[in-house]
């Protein structure tokens, strides 16, 4: 009888920890840009619930991108309240991942989420109005993270054969968490 018990609640015990689900929650974000290059800047991060938040980004690209490239990075915040690299360093050539010459996983993702989220859903070059509505990190596209605050840095660079030309940085504050759920039952 003892034993039926135990079997009955560790099942119990191991089916619970396999409801909880791993979240990525935005919770801030900034955006530096070159003035020389880009103007009308706004990005802002909007809370939906407690497991959710979106962001919504505007900008109006004075020159257009010719050849854009994107170092993504990764960093993890501390005991010590710093921010410090986590395992992603990449630098993609976004418009090699565009016209499907290069497969870096991590380019990959960025241009999922962007024909997903962003009307920069075309073939390069980019110009003009770019805006973002509503973006959110899905779950599935990241191998899972510890949980904890990150930070994910998107420095986008234009590249032409001799150099390369700062355009912008982007910086979302998240929280790798497990989903909260609520406690109230539905209303009939």
């Amino acid at each position: 009888m003892l034993s039926a018990w135990l079997v009955l609640l560790s099942s119990f015990f191991i089916w619970q920890m396999t409801e909880t689900q791993l979240i990525y929650k935005l919770n801030k974000m900034e955006c530096q840009v070159n003035q020389s290059r880009v103007t009308n800047v706004s990005c802002h991060v909007k809370a939906i619930n407690w497991n959710m938040a979106v962001v919504n980004m505007d900008c109006f690209m004075i020159v257009p991108l010719i050849k854009p490239v994107i170092r993504i990075q990764v960093f993890m915040k501390d005991y010590s309240n710093q921010y410090k690299p986590f395992l992603v360093d990449v630098t993609v050539k976004i418009c090699d991942v565009i016209e499907r010459r290069n497969f870096i996983p991590y380019g990959v993702i960025t241009w999922k989420l962007f024909k997903r989220f962003t009307n920069v859903n075309h073939s390069c070059p980019f110009s003009g109005q770019l805006t973002a509505r509503d973006g959110y990190l899905e779950t599935n596209l990241l191998p899972p993270f510890p949980q904890g605050l990150y930070l994910i840095s998107l420095i986008v660079m234009d590249t032409n054969s001799t150099n390369r030309d700062y355009v912008g940085t982007m910086k979302f504050f998240l929280q790798a968490m497990e989903q909260i759920r609520s406690r109230k039952k539905p209303r009939s």
